[in-house]
């Protein structure tokens, strides 16, 4: 029970406390900067740190002041009139003079400790903005930012968006194959050498293309292929454009500035490769000297930085006072950049002198003080409305984390898709272009929805790891789920889950999102599909582990074997990371499936390089509504002769009822490289008669200078006639034709000893390339399709013939009136 003499102590302590900070309005550290002497960060660190203590201690004494049990105090004085009623007054009156002082200094040490602790910060923050860069500092980072708001750019932002389910394709997607088929008739018919009036456009088949991962190898090779198939002709045939990591980068070029032409890919490729891009002085001068195209570039990096602190402050801050100030305004507003100058620098200071979580609560306290907070806008036009607008989903939905993943995309887009144009002058600098249009992925719809070019198709894959009863400490169960992007579409292939392209990246709850915010940059789709550092742990081993030599492998496998489990779910570099957009869609649409509802549980999505699971994009190319009736491979792996890439796409077709896959198909007849268990009793599996098949393959490859294998007939019985119904047109379906092309050095090259397998500049990441170098790698894989030519020419037309009889035969069935199914 509170004494008078216990009073008399806090007064004291109070006013000591008060006597030791600085009278006047500037702290040392703004002392220090307006007599021009140097802040020190560690003298700052400490001054702020005791600010920081001393308020807690303040602000903690206050609640213990407010909430103490006064109760009836001895020594309130007591009288024969003090009864009844006017005791209780009397004894509130005592009470109140003795915590009312209380709190009135309390008030005045926080109000004054406030003062100290934004002046020390803004003073911090201004001695280190003037040793940055003008182009990271954040006038120039909201500056990008607002790009992404940009009502011209992204028209979208008016449109809200809704999830599709089903594993069929979509409506634009199935009225982009009938016009592919009626642009490309012509073109086919004079490929396969036929007339053009005896083409049925129904009969064509619809032939995808599967690039592989292999970073910058893969690049420039897939490049070298798609040059020859415009020389051969074969290019105007293609339907589908797929791709998995390093080709992605060719097919996003392709689908971008080169509007169809590998030629002025490698013309790109020659000029932007002559440098690596990650170099930080290529990369400054970048910045510096393409002002407004760096911004562009960096716009996804920026506003996500920015709305990840705005969407705390929206979360949890106090609403305005007044709707007209802005954390980031459309007009220029010095104090707006000084306020987040100073989020900023706190964010920094945080990481190096003061742990994890001291700089969030400065900055959250000093924001509630400022009340920069706007309510919410329908549709944002500055990044703080942007912020705003978020605030519902938000509320329930954590914000994604800046990843390498985010920087790396953005790298890649500067460095790929940048046009670079030889310099006029001898400066010998590359003059640079950038259409807006390219930094989205649904504008590569444009030529798409003519039917003029093949559909794009990018990949990636989300790691599950769980158990069947969805309990997300378990790890029981782990797998790889297949996500594809499309100028359509982006989803989940395995959950059947979609959404516009132009959505991609902006918050959605219960199947749809009114959060409307520009589409996210392509830059981070390139950096997501080829995130390949981002492997398990396991997959890192592997490729140590190559390396080793066979007769030590005895000794290392059993500790391999020892840590499987855990290497094969953990993951060093964290993957990019988004909202998921199909939180909650569940409970709209009453979808009973446990493989839906754990997708729709999670709120955010985390993606990572596809070929992770497999190197090559069957997965995308095999879903059944698709139709696909042939796959040309085009494989730039490393280590290409042991990976078990058909393996796990005959796995795949197998769980998802895919009867047209041309069972035992394997172009080495290698085992894998520490197989999983389902791989090692599918190879045990294989019938001899497959085995041998792969062996003559694999001599044909290695041995006989064939560059095309064709698998067009199943080579083993499928595994589904025993649980799956059969149809008679299902029995007489032909099969799905595989074209497989490695890139594999040829005796007839120019350069015959050349082998991208072991060239040191051929390495997956290598990003600088001499233009030689260039040349020389996508002339081997021009070369080698053009020495194939005629087997993929005769391929494609049996594929023809094959679907035009069947076409043929069912009609006749129908017209008979006989029916199809048995």
């Amino acid at each position: 029970m509170p004494e008078d003499s216990w009073n008399s102590g806090i007064l004291s302590a109070l006013e000591s406390l008060s006597s030791t900070l600085p009278s006047g309005d500037k702290s040392p550290s703004q002392q220090q900067v307006e007599s021009n002497t140097s802040v020190q960060s560690s003298d700052d660190a400490s001054y702020i740190s005791w600010l920081r203590s001393a308020k807690s201690q303040l602000d903690e004494l206050s609640l213990k002041v407010q909430s103490a049990n006064w109760g009836p105090l001895s020594s309130t004085p007591t009288t024969p009139e003090a009864v009844g009623s006017s005791a209780d007054d009397s004894q509130s009156s005592y009470v109140d003079s003795l915590k009312l002082p209380i709190l009135a200094q309390i008030e005045s040490l926080q109000l004054l400790i406030n003062s100290h602790i934004d002046g020390a910060r803004v003073a911090c923050n201004d001695a280190l903005q003037g040793m940055l860069p003008e182009q990271i500092q954040i006038p120039w980072i909201t500056e990008s930012a607002r790009i992404c708001i940009d009502p011209e750019l992204h028209p979208e932002m008016l449109q809200s968006a809704t999830v599709r389910m089903g594993h069929g394709i979509c409506g634009q997607e199935a009225d982009f194959q009938q016009k592919r088929a009626r642009h490309m008739r012509n073109d086919f018919a004079g490929f396969i050498g036929v007339s053009a009036a005896s083409v049925d456009e129904r009969d064509i088949p619809i032939i995808g293309v599967a690039g592989s991962g292999g970073g910058f190898r893969a690049m420039v090779s897939t490049i070298g292929y798609y040059r020859a198939m415009h020389i051969s002709g074969f290019a105007r045939c293609i339907t589908y454009d797929a791709a998995v990591s390093g080709s992605s980068w060719a097919v996003a070029a392709l689908h971008t500035y080169a509007n169809g032409s590998p030629f002025r890919v490698l013309d790109n490729v020659r000029e932007a490769m002559r440098q690596s891009m990650f170099s930080t002085t290529n990369l400054m001068n970048f910045v510096k000297s393409n002002d407004a195209i760096a911004k562009r570039v960096f716009v996804d990096m920026a506003a996500k930085y920015l709305l990840l602190i705005s969407g705390k402050l929206v979360q949890r801050a106090a609403p305005p006072d007044s709707n007209d100030q802005h954390m980031i305004s459309s007009a220029d507003d010095s104090g707006t950049a000084r306020r987040w100058s100073v989020v900023v620098y706190e964010t920094v200071f945080k990481l190096l002198q003061q742990g994890h979580g001291l700089a969030e609560n400065w900055f959250l306290d000093y924001y509630r003080r400022q009340g920069t907070i706007s309510d919410d806008t329908p549709t944002p036009s500055t990044v703080s409305e942007l912020a705003d607008v978020t605030k519902g989903a938000i509320d329930t939905i954590p914000m994604p984390q800046l990843s390498i993943v985010d920087l790396y995309g953005a790298l890649l887009f500067k460095h790929l898709i940048v046009q670079h144009n030889p310099a006029l002058d001898d400066s010998g600098a590359a003059e640079l272009s950038l259409d807006p249009k390219w930094t989205k992925l649904s504008a590569q719809r444009d030529a798409v929805d003519q039917g003029r070019l093949p559909m794009p198709i990018y990949t990636a894959v989300r790691h599950f790891i769980g158990s069947t009863d969805n309990d997300t400490l378990s790890t029981g169960r782990h797998g790889y789920q297949w996500f594809e992007f499309s100028p359509f579409e982006f989803g989940s292939i395995d959950h059947g889950a979609w959404i516009p392209a132009w959505a991609f990246g902006r918050p959605m709850i219960d199947g749809k999102g009114n959060t409307r915010v520009g589409e996210a940059h392509f830059g981070s789709i390139m950096g997501t599909v080829a995130s390949a550092f981002c492997a398990s742990v396991k997959a890192m081993i592997i490729e140590v582990y190559i390396n080793i030599p066979t007769v030590l492998r005895f000794v290392v496998d059993p500790l391999l074997d020892w840590v499987e489990h855990d290497t094969e779910i953990a993951h060093i570099v964290p993957p990019y990371t988004l909202h998921n957009p199909f939180f909650r869609t569940q409970e709209k649409r009453s979808i009973e499936n446990a493989l839906q509802s754990e997708l729709e549980s999670e709120q955010l999505l985390s993606l990572m390089d596809a070929g992770l699971e497999n190197n090559l994009p069957f997965t995308p190319l095999l879903r059944k509504d698709r139709s696909v009736d042939m796959i040309v491979c085009l494989d730039s792996s490393a280590n290409i002769d042991i990976m078990p890439w058909f393996a796990r796409a005959e796995a795949w077709a197998a769980r998802h009822q895919v009867g047209r896959w041309p069972w035992g198909a394997r172009p080495w007849a290698s085992d894998p490289l520490r197989p999983s268990t389902a791989e090692v009793e599918m190879h045990r599996s294989m019938l001899s008669s497959t085995k041998q098949a792969s062996k003559n393959a694999e001599g044909q490859l290695k041995d006989g200078n064939v560059r095309c294998v064709v698998f067009d007939r199943p080579l083993a019985p499928s595994p589904l006639r025993d649980n799956s119904p059969q149809t008679l047109s299902s029995v007489l379906q032909p099969p799905i034709s595989v074209l497989y092309l490695p890139l594999l050095r040829n005796k007839g090259f120019r350069d015959p000893a050349f082998d991208p397998g072991t060239a040191d500049f051929c390495d997956t990441f290598n990003d600088k390339w001499k233009p030689e170098q260039v040349d020389l790698l996508a002339d081997l894989a021009s070369f080698n399709f053009m020495q194939e030519t005629e087997r993929i020419r005769s391929a494609v037309r049996q594929a023809y013939e094959r679907k035009r009889a069947y076409r043929l035969y069912v009609e006749d069935l129908e017209k008979q009136g006989k029916p199809v199914a048995q």
